[in-house]
């Protein structure tokens, strides 16, 4: 996804609900992946202020380090990944958001159900002055999915 779009889609509609701030966030990592400063800079627009560095760039905060452990399988695992589908994800498949998340008009935490983990990820989120949800403690996103049938062993 180029930035532009990507850009275009966190003002215009997934900045504005949580759902759409984690696969912003979600998207930000996998493209991150492939290029550290054009999906740095995505994933910086669904993190507060204080998460960045000074350029701008997400600090340790993010976590981008430990989806990269993978090759970015906890971040696909949210977006249709599954061990047995090798991983394979899709921008635009559902996030499943569970009903025990607690939601709130400037603050939420949301329990989001990977593919490839048995227990859901909570996120939290806080709604800034511009109405933009940005994700805090994202950590558990990041941490490790099963294995792929996928693949030499």
């Amino acid at each position: 996804m180029e930035l532009e779009e990507f850009r275009r889609r966190w003002e215009e509609e997934w900045g504005l609900t949580e759902e759409g701030a984690v696969r912003a966030f979600l998207i930000g990592v996998i493209e991150y992946l492939e290029d550290p400063d054009a999906g740095g800079r995505m994933v910086a627009l669904t993190l507060p202020d204080d998460y960045l560095r000074k350029d701008g760039t997400p600090g340790r905060d993010a976590f981008l380090e430990y989806f990269s452990n993978d090759g970015g399988n906890a971040a696909k695992s949210y977006l249709g990944g599954t061990p047995e589908n090798g991983y394979r994800y899709d921008y635009g498949s559902p996030l499943v958001i569970l009903p025990q998340s607690d939601r709130g008009e400037t603050e939420s935490k949301v329990f989001v159900q990977s593919g490839g983990k048995d227990l859901p990820s909570p996120v939290h989120l806080r709604r800034n002055e511009d109405g933009y949800w940005k994700l805090f403690n994202v950590s558990s996103l990041a941490t490790g999915v099963r294995r792929s049938g996928e693949g030499d062993f």
